[in-house]
């Protein structure tokens, strides 16, 4: 008999193993049911069935033992990506899913192998082969769904996480503030945990402009008019107010005017200043420089002095968790995007969502980061291009 009849013969015999090898997965398996363990397993020995029967060339076969066959549809009904579904919702990891596909094909083998009949080497060296090969394409296509759903899973939680934890932050700083005001005594304590709740706020932002883009939403932006000196003053003397011993230099050339989104343009340049103040060297000043000079464009650069930034990171620096140090450099240190590798990259997106760019060139003299931006945003509200991996 084919092997191709005989799953179809003996589907029920197979499933019964299939279900008592996925019922000792565990812990995922535990409070699951036989028809939530038995899933999509008739489906998709099924499919497997009907795709060693459809003819094929040398090219078809040699993309399906890879996993990329285009022959499956790309519908989310197809039953190896329906399977991955339904077990990352069970609970199932990666490698008991992928052991389900292994158990399976050793236990059609075995139960082929053993059934009467007369062998016919050639004629059953190509079933084998055509089941192994459907077998490898369905585990790449659970493979792929299983972990587009676990990122998901993941992205929306940090996503709620940052969201939420916004609320608590808002009210300890304003007890904070009413607090300063009304006991004047305790002023050094609490500026330190304004300054700390200032740092976690930003931390948040960047995780959820981080998850926003990973879920495909892209970066929103709303510009208006802005004065990008007076913004830029504004935004400095925020943070010059809680980095006590850092020197901060403001430099301004030609005409600041143009539309942008200010709330960007402020997360923007705080993750620049912050990141310079970390890895600059404390005794030297940071520069902020902002050239009107050219008729459709504005240049931000905010510049540093300190270790260089190694070459081999500089074309992937604004990818997110990405950082510049060693995890022991500034351990203690908490800045916009220091500890979530995330800031850089929300500088970027920023830059694209504007319709502009960002850039980094390091040496043994300085750092420097260039934010180019058109004068008039060319970008609005629910488009986001497709970033290029570096800047």
């Amino acid at each position: 008999m084919r092997l191709s009849s005989f799953i179809h013969a003996n589907l029920d015999a197979i499933l019964r193993e299939w279900v008592a090898f996925a019922a000792s997965q565990l812990p995922a398996a535990a409070s699951i049911d036989e028809a939530g363990l038995l899933d999509h397993g008739r489906l998709i020995l099924q499919e497997i069935a009907e795709d060693m029967r459809r003819p094929q060339d040398d090219d078809e076969r040699q993309a399906k033992s890879e996993g990329q066959s285009d022959t499956p549809a790309r519908a989310r009904s197809v039953p190896s990506r329906s399977h991955a579904r339904q077990r990352e919702r069970q609970g199932f990891e990666v490698e008991q899913m992928v052991a389900e596909y292994r158990a399976l094909r050793a236990t059609v083998l075995r139960l082929w192998s053993a059934s009467p009949g007369e062998a016919q080497v050639a004629r059953d060296l190509d079933d084998v082969t055509r089941f192994n090969e459907a077998v490898d394409q369905a585990i790449a296509e659970s493979l792929s769904v299983f972990v587009l759903e676990v990122n998901r899973t993941r992205d929306l939680f940090l996503g709620m996480l940052g969201h939420d934890l916004r609320g608590p932050l808002s009210t300890i700083s304003a007890y904070a503030a009413l607090a300063l005001r009304t006991r004047p005594d305790d002023a050094p304590q609490l500026a330190v945990v304004q300054r700390s709740v200032g740092q976690m706020k930003a931390l948040l932002n960047d995780l959820v402009e981080y998850t926003r883009h990973r879920l495909g939403s892209g970066l929103p932006v709303s510009p208006a008019p802005l004065h990008l000196d007076k913004f830029a003053q504004n935004t400095l003397q925020e943070i010059d107010a809680i980095t006590p011993g850092r020197v901060l230099q403001l430099t301004v050339l030609g005409d600041l005017q143009g539309e942008w989104d200010a709330r960007r343009l402020h997360q923007a340049l705080s993750n620049l200043v912050f990141n310079a103040l970390k890895y600059g060297f404390p005794s030297s000043p940071v520069r902020v420089i902002l050239d009107g000079t050219l008729a459709d464009e504005v240049l931000l650069a905010v510049e540093n002095h300190g270790k260089p930034i190694p070459a081999d990171l500089l074309p992937s620096l604004f990818d997110p968790l990405v950082r510049a140090g060693s995890d022991d450099d500034d351990a203690d240190s908490q800045v916009a995007g220091a500890n979530l590798g995330l800031g850089l990259y929300v500088v970027r997106e920023i830059a694209l969502a504007h319709g502009g760019t960002v850039g980094v060139s390091s040496d043994a003299d300085s750092t420097r980061f260039e934010l180019r931006l058109p004068r008039i945003c060319v970008r609005r509200n629910g488009e986001s291009p497709t970033p290029p991996r570096s800047a």
